[in-house]
């Protein structure tokens, strides 16, 4: 029943009917919640080049959110996310144009919301400023660049989908501008900011160091848990390990958690000396001879906050290098000294 709902949604989405198949849309979403986990993959998978070649771009868009919560529900993205991926950095580009054309010609009107009413508005005035052929790829960029944000936060739940992202710099050069247009791009900056790599982390207050693997950890928050549980564990710094529920509770969930607030652990700073905010995440931490570089200091003040993931995602934290001490001390040769900020 489920995949004869996926055939049909599929040649919806084909089609020009835009009507239909967004109306398909809901009822596409609910069967998944009903079908066996093992119908998911099969279903994203199927969906995926019909999305990519859907003629009407409100309806792919549409689609790959529909997908992308497919996704959520445990399908593995596979070729949904490089179609989500190439069609997400069109929008944004197209989402940009709109804006410069909508800051030059629109007067000083705020920026339309995306009903039908605000972009038919928005339609005479980029018809005017710029003629009906180049203003109809950039209205639906600015309309459908949030559906493809959406949907790219789903795929990126998956280690495998962050795999494909390329130059992150440049996904977070391009959206973070756009911060406040949707709250789509919100979550999507939140995604970029999670990593799969090795950090090589620095403790200054004992002059010791690892490779630290972390993979799926969204913010600094999240972060400095289960660094703390894993460098104490190791025997690395010292001091008593983070409570385990709130260590539990950063890997796997659950989310939302009433559990008691989380202890401020360390200062955390790169390898310029630039404090990184608990809000920040790992993919800010900056570069050097190809490593995120974390120094950690001693937290200069108390701070609390409560146990929880910014995605329904596993994380994880490991040391699995201990450096040497002449390693420790090459790099903090070229540590800044600590800043009283």
């Amino acid at each position: 029943m489920f995949a004869q709902r996926v055939q049909q949604f599929h040649q919806l989405v084909l089609g020009r009917d835009a009507t239909t198949a967004l109306a398909a849309v809901a009822p596409l979403v609910q069967a998944a919640r009903q079908a066996a986990p093992h119908e998911l993959t099969p279903a994203v998978a199927h969906l995926a080049p019909a999305i990519g070649a859907a003629p009407v771009p409100f309806v792919a868009a549409t689609a790959a959110t529909a997908a992308g919560a497919l996704v959520e529900l445990g399908g593995q993205p596979g070729p949904l996310t490089r179609v989500v991926l190439e069609r997400l950095s069109s929008a944004l580009t197209g989402t940009h144009a709109f804006l410069d054309v909508w800051l030059a010609a629109a007067g000083g009107r705020p920026l339309p919301e995306r009903n039908q009413l605000d972009m038919a508005a928005a339609t005479a005035v980029l018809t005017g400023a710029v003629g009906m052929e180049r203003a109809t790829p950039l209205l639906a960029a600015w309309r459908d660049a949030p559906h493809w944000a959406l949907a790219a936060v789903a795929c990126l739940h998956h280690a495998e989908a962050r795999a494909q992202l390329g130059d992150r710099a440049a996904w977070t050069a391009q959206v973070d501008p756009l911060h406040s247009a949707a709250p789509a791009f919100l979550r999507l900056i939140l995604a970029l900011r999670i990593v799969d790599e090795h950090l090589l982390v620095l403790h200054r207050p004992t002059g010791r160091g690892a490779m630290v693997y972390v993979s799926g950890v969204a913010d600094n928050f999240q972060l400095q848990t289960l660094l703390a549980d894993a460098l104490v564990g190791a025997g690395l710094v010292p001091g008593d390990r983070p409570d385990q529920r709130w260590v539990a509770a950063f890997r796997h969930g659950p989310d939302g958690t009433e559990l008691e607030h989380v202890d401020d652990y360390f200062h955390l700073t790169d390898a310029t000396g630039a404090t990184m905010r608990n809000e920040a995440g790992p993919a800010d931490i900056a570069v050097v001879s190809g490593s995120r570089v974390l120094v950690l200091d001693e937290a200069r003040y108390s701070r609390h906050w409560r146990p929880g993931r910014r995605f329904p995602i596993p994380a994880q934290v490991r040391v699995d290098r201990i450096l040497t001490q002449q390693e420790v001390d090459a790099w903090m040769g070229y540590i800044p000294p600590p800043s009283a900020d």
